[in-house]
This record gives C-alpha cells, structure tokens and sequence, in this order.
C-alpha cells in the first residue's frame, strides 16, 4: 500500500497535477526526493517481485502485476542514476544466488508472466525514453550518462569533491573519528583547504551535509573501528540468512521469499555507496524494519522446521503465566508512555519545526520579514537546535534592523550548522556597528569556507574602502569580477573601482573603469548620472591641466 501511495504521488507530481505542492518543480512525493523515492520503491520490488510470482489467485497476481509496473514506471521517470547503477549489480548477485540456490523453477513455473511483465517494463522504457506527449522528463542520456561519461556531470564532480574532502577528515582521526554529527560542521573548513591545494574543483563548490556514501561518512565519523563495529552487524545478519537458505530443510517458496527479502536489503546497502538513505528516517526505518521482518521470518520457519511445540498441561502452568502477564504490563505501558515521549521529542517537534521553517522562508521570498519572523521563531520555539532555522532566524532580524538579536541568533547558529552566509552576515552586522576588524574576520572567513562566494569580496572591498585602504578594496573587487564576470551589480562594482582610482589620484585607470560601469548600467539606474559627473570631472581636469 505504501509503494503504490509513493508510486502514484509521484507520478501525479510528474504531470503537474499536485494539488498540494504545486510550486515545487521537483519530484519529492511522499519522501523529499528523487534518490530517496528510487531507493524505498528499489528497497520493496524483490519482495513485491516474489510475492508475485508465489501467488496463485490471479486477481492478487495482476494486482502485484500492476503494482510492479506503477514502481518501475518511477524508477524510470525518476531518473535516479545512483540507483540504476544499484539495480544493476543487485540484479547480477540476485541471478547468481538464484543459479546457487536452484530456483530458476520458480520462475519456469511462471513464464508467461514474466515475458508480460518484462515486455511491459520495455514498453515503459521506450515510451519514456522518446519523444511523445507521455514523457516529460529530459533524455536521461544526454542530462547524466554523456556528462557522466565526459566527466563533465556536476553532481559526480560534486561528489568526488566530498569524498575528497571526507578522506582529508579521516586522515586527522582515522582511528576513532571526528564525532558523530560533526561531518557537517567541519566540512566547509577542511574542503576550504582542499581547495587551495586542488584549485581545479572551484567550480564544484558545495557545502555538503553528507559525505554522500555511508560507509565513508562512518569512517570519518566513527573511525576505522566504529565502521568495523557497525559492518558486524550485518556480517551476523548474512551469516545467519545464508545457513538457513543453503543448509536449512526448507521449501522452495519460502527460500524464493528469503530471496526477495534479502535482495531488498542488499540493494540498500550497495546504494549507501553513492549517497545517505541511512540519514533519511522513512529509509533508515524501513530498512531496519525489512531486516527485522527477515530475521522474525528466519525464526518462523526454523520453529516450524523444528517443530517446536509448547504444551501446557496443568492450571498451575496457567495461573503462572496469568500472573506473568499482569505483572509484564505496568513495564509495557510504561514503555509506551516513554515511547510516545521520545516521538513528540525527536521526531514530531523537528518535524513541526521544518515546516515552520519553510513557511518562515516563503514569507521571506515575499519580503514579508515580520510574518517570516513569527514563523522562525515558532521554529526556534520547536527545535531550539536548528542550525539552518537560527540562521533564517538572524537573517530575518538583520533584515528587520534588529542587529543585537541578529547577532545573537548567527552565533548560536554557529555551534549547530556551518554556512557562509552566518560568517557574511555576522560581517554586515559588525560592520554596521563600525567594529571593522571583526567585520573583516567574518567576511573572510565567508570567503575562505566558499572562495567563489562574490557577496564576501564585495563587502570586503567595501570595508577596505571605508578605511581608506584603497589598494585592498581594489583587488577585491576585481577578485569578484574575476571569478563572476557578469556579476548582477558589475557596474556598481565598476563604479566603485573607478572611484577607490579617482582617490589615489590615478585618473586614468579610474576613467577606464567609469566608462566600462557606463556602458553596462541598466538604463535608467540613478548611478549612470554619478559616473557621467566622474567622468566630466576627469575631462575638465584634463583640459586645465
């Protein structure tokens, strides 16, 4: 039921018809993403997969039978790359265990289903793969694969980056890590290094929150034997599912639903290699949860293998287990009570929180700073640990004029969340305060963190100028322009540059800057008069010179 409400959300969102999210142009369905959505639906198909194949009433088989083609239709729409590497390699183990375990039977038995099923998973993939009023979405070939393959994709590049990053991390701790959670207060930090050893990944600045592959970002984390620690887990978990597939007495049906359960969760586990389903709850949880299941399955059928077989044969056994019972419930409510309390806590607060959140930010795209603030705060009030909510929170202050709270609210948001723009606007704010050393110390540390963040130079250069330090202002300046040539205010820039020349006396570079800033304001800008006022003043110089 899940699947199909994930399935067909998403497709609903894929031809435009969300009632609900209407100004969001991606597809998040029930999830937030397009990789989350493809690992969940990836996770389920092999168990779906089996069941249909195992069942004997037709009108269940067709029912599964659509189900798998409403999943496959969203694997192929959600154009997830990741996951169509994870399909393939989960495809090439499952065959192989299948030959190993000798159940191509079950799917003999099944022929004329799958040649249906296959042929529908064709007809999907072609239709979606040309050009016809059914798909929307863009050639998968040309947006990820010839990119991909040219070494031209922007998100690979972006991920080489992290991991590159993330192993700078772990060469500091490799032992016992950096801490759990502490990747993504440090990241910015270490890839601000990294790049100035490796200047060729500038244009693939990001600030990543995950180290996009688990095992990695538990190394940097935890440490060679946290990883180690973590890894047993699942060493257990295969050694005791592999024993009852190959060595246990049985049947064919259950060992093809092991196999599905099992497909289902090694899929997840190749997919942690390119990205961070264990950091997203529904896919943590379900997949915890499909383990569990495995494991509760495992026990069943070793029990009835086994045939266990509990007898009571007296009262007193009865009575006993009567007494048992009462006495276990006041523990069982009260752990439901501590139950309930843990959820409003971890889970039901930040949720609430997000959402004010993102209503705070959409009021914010309004320039509506007072309703933005009264969402923010109500944020703060929910999940007083927000980092990216204490930075909408300072933000929205500084907009509002209100520097002390502003000030307060960033470097709070320091100690939870790390991002550029808490640095660059702390920096506006000491600067509006005249506190310059403190001002500079921000900016740069903003520009450091993203060395292509052209906001940080331009307040530099205004701080530099202010204090008269026209040399410093001008190369920030051209720094900007350097790295952003159509920098959206170019000619105020411009502008400046030519005015810092005009005070070192040096009118001939300042006129060169002033006619450049003519030529590229927008008609009408209240600048153009200042300049064409530099600009007389420069010729009239000239002349009584």
């Amino acid at each position: 039921m899940t699947t199909f409400i994930v399935s067909f959300y998403t497709i609903i969102q894929y031809y435009k018809l969300d009632p609900f999210l209407k100004e969001i142009t991606q597809l998040t369905s029930t999830i937030g993403q397009r990789n989350w959505i493809s690992n969940y639906l990836f996770m389920l198909m092999p168990l779906i997969f089996i069941f249909f194949l195992t069942e004997k009433k037709t009108k269940i088989k067709i029912t599964y039978f659509l189900l798998l083609s409403v999943i496959y239709l969203n694997l192929i729409i959600l154009q997830s790359l990741s996951i169509r590497i994870t399909i393939i390699i989960t495809a090439i183990l499952g065959v192989a265990l299948l030959f190993k375990l000798k159940l191509v039977k079950v799917f003999l038995q099944n022929k004329k289903w799958l040649i249906l099923l296959i042929a529908t998973f064709i007809l999907i993939s072609v239709f979606y793969s040309t050009d016809n009023t059914l798909n929307r979405s863009p050639s998968i070939l040309e947006q990820r694969m010839l990119p991909a393959y040219k070494g031209e994709d922007l998100s690979i590049n972006r991920t080489l980056l992290t991991w590159n990053t993330a192993y700078k991390m772990l060469k500091n701790r490799p032992l016992f890590g950096v801490g759990i959670g502490i990747f993504k207060m440090q990241y910015l930090f270490y890839q601000g290094e990294l790049l100035e050893d490796l200047p060729g990944y500038l244009p693939y600045y990001t600030n990543s929150q995950e180290a996009h592959n688990e095992y990695l970002q538990l190394l940097v984390e935890l440490g060679i034997l946290g990883l180690v620690s973590f890894l047993f887990i699942f060493y257990f978990f295969y050694k005791k599912i592999l024993f009852v597939l190959f060595y246990e007495n049985v049947s064919n049906r259950e060992k093809t639903i092991l196999w599905g359960l099992l497909m289902g969760i090694s899929g997840f586990l190749i997919h942690c290699l390119f990205t961070f389903p264990l950091h997203v709850p529904a896919l943590g949880m379900t997949f915890f949860g499909l383990m569990g299941v495995t494991v509760a399955y495992v026990n069943i059928m070793k029990d009835k293998n086994d045939n266990v077989q509990k007898e009571e044969t007296s009262k007193n056994i009865e009575i006993e287990s009567l007494i048992i019972r009462r006495k276990s419930l006041l523990p069982a409510i009260l752990i439901s009570v501590i139950a309930v309390s843990l959820a409003i806590l971890l889970v039901f607060r930040p949720y609430h929180a997000e959402l004010l959140h993102f209503q705070g930010l959409r009021h914010t795209v309004d320039q509506d700073y007072n309703l933005a603030l009264t969402k923010f705060e109500k944020a703060y009030r929910f999940n007083p640990y927000d980092g990216k909510n204490l930075l909408a929170l300072g933000g929205t202050y500084l907009n509002l004029g209100n520097y002390e709270k502003a000030e307060e609210a960033l470097i709070e948001a320091k100690h939870y969340y790390t991002d550029v723009n808490i640095f660059y606007n702390l920096g506006l704010i000491y600067a509006q305060k005249g506190l310059f050393l403190e001002a500079e110390e921000e900016f740069k540390q903003s520009v450091y963190l993203n060395p292509h963040f052209t906001k940080g130079y331009h307040s530099i250069g205004l701080l530099y100028f202010q204090e008269k330090e026209f040399d410093k202002a001008i190369k920030q300046w051209n720094t900007l322009l350097t790295i952003e040539p159509d920098f959206p205010n170019k000619y105020i820039v411009l502008n400046n540059i030519g005015i810092a020349y005009q005070k070192k006396q040096m009118s001939d570079n300042a006129l060169d800057y002033f006619l450049e800033a003519l030529k590229s304001a927008p008609a009408g800008s209240p600048v153009i008069k200042e300049i064409e006022n530099e600009i007389s003043k420069i010729y009239k110089n000239k002349l009584d010179n």
